[in-house]
Formats: structure tokens, sequence, C-alpha cells
């Protein structure tokens, strides 16, 4: 009876680690998985394409099948940017875990992000709650600017930090808001450029750019 229910344990484990990531978009995953906080929205309650439907193609875009690298959205304030890059990380975490890094204009908006977006979902979406570490005292695996999780981690940077944007290989970037990124950060270049070196060693690597465009002919987004 022991060895009965070892042997059925085992095969449990093994079908749910072992078994290869469902062929999800990251609008279905969203749809089917992420539940949209209080926090973060203001319709709390599972996700719904039909809200902002041309959030599909950019979706589309970052799901794990396509060949596309490189998401670019310029447009208007309070228009889903975030959300899809949201719905992005969450489907990377739970489907596609790697190395991940998300890069906001400084430091201070990057920590903003993780508590009123990040966590709110991770803590909302059971999918995701059970893969990130609670946080604990003398845990550092699950603090503001990081996430671990089985498989890969999540990290939060700040473009006016040149520290924080070359120190270890990325996968995939979501840059948000890149109108207000620094040219120049710490005398070493573009925070861009410093970020997007840290991607040379995958082959199915992604990035996501979005911004509310500036001024026209200097705008990062527009160029």
């Amino acid at each position: 009876d022991h060895e009965a229910r070892a042997a059925d344990l085992l095969s449990q484990l093994l079908a749910e680690y072992l078994a290869p990531p469902p062929r999800l978009s990251v609008t279905e995953w969203a749809c089917q998985r992420r539940i949209l906080s209080a926090k973060d929205s203001s319709e709390p309650g599972p996700y719904r394409i039909e809200r902002t439907p041309y959030a599909r193609e950019p979706q589309e875009a970052l799901s794990v099948y396509s060949m596309v690298e490189e998401i670019v959205l310029m447009w208007g304030a309070q228009t889903s940017k975030t959300t899809i890059g949201s719905n992005w990380l969450g489907s990377l975490i739970d489907i596609q875990p790697g190395p991940t890094m998300v890069v906001h204009p400084t430091i201070d908006t990057g920590k903003r992000f993780s508590r009123q977006r990040l966590t709110p979902m991770i803590e909302e979406s059971p999918v995701l709650r059970r893969k990130v570490r609670e946080n604990r005292s003398r845990d550092d695996a699950n603090t503001t600017l990081l996430k671990e999780y089985p498989g890969g981690f999540l990290v939060v940077a700040g473009a006016n930090s040149a520290a924080g944007l070359r120190a270890m290989p990325i996968r995939d970037i979501f840059f948000d808001e890149i109108d207000a990124y620094p040219h120049d950060v710490d005398g070493e270049g573009d925070p861009i450029s410093l970020a997007e070196a840290r991607q040379s060693t995958f082959a199915r690597r992604k990035r996501l750019k979005t911004s509310t465009p500036t001024t026209k002919g200097h705008s990062r987004i527009e160029a």
C-alpha cells in the first residue's frame, strides 16, 4: 500500500515537472490564468481580451512560438502597455521560465512597478503565487527588485543605474516608458544598449519596448 502511494506520488511529480510547457499564447495564458488585482485595475477579476482587443497582436508576437524578437509599442497613456508587459511576464514565469528583466526609468519607478503591478499580479494569480517563493525575513529570493521561481528569475532595474544593467545574462527584457530614460548612464553609454548586450548568449530572446511618445524627432520610442 505504501509502495503504491509512493509510486502514484512519483508519477504525479514526474507529470508536473517533466511535461513540456503548454503551447499557450500570451493572450490565452492571461485569459485562462491571470486575475487582475484591485490594486492594478479598475475592473478587477479574470483578464479578458475583449476589454482591449488591440492587445492581442503584440501579445501574439510576445508568445514563445513567435519568431518576432522585438516588439515596440508607441501608444498613449493608459492604453494597456504595462498590462501587456505584465501578461508577458506572467506567462514567462509560468510556462517559459528563464532570466528576465524589467527596466524602468529609475530604480524608484521600478520599485513602484513591483509593488503596484508585479506583486499584486503574483498574489492574485494562483499559478504565479505557487511558483514565486514567499518572502521570508532571511531569504532574498523574493524582494521588491528580485523574484525567483523554478527555472528562472525576474529582476527589476532602473535605467539610471549602469550596475543593474550589465551584471548577468538575461534572455527577455521589458523596457517600459523608454522616453524617460537618460541618454547616458554613469558615463557608460546608452542604458538600452547596455541591457541588450546581456541578451547576446540567447538565440530565442525577446524585447518589449513601450512608451508614450514625447517630442517628435527626439523621442526614443519614435526612433
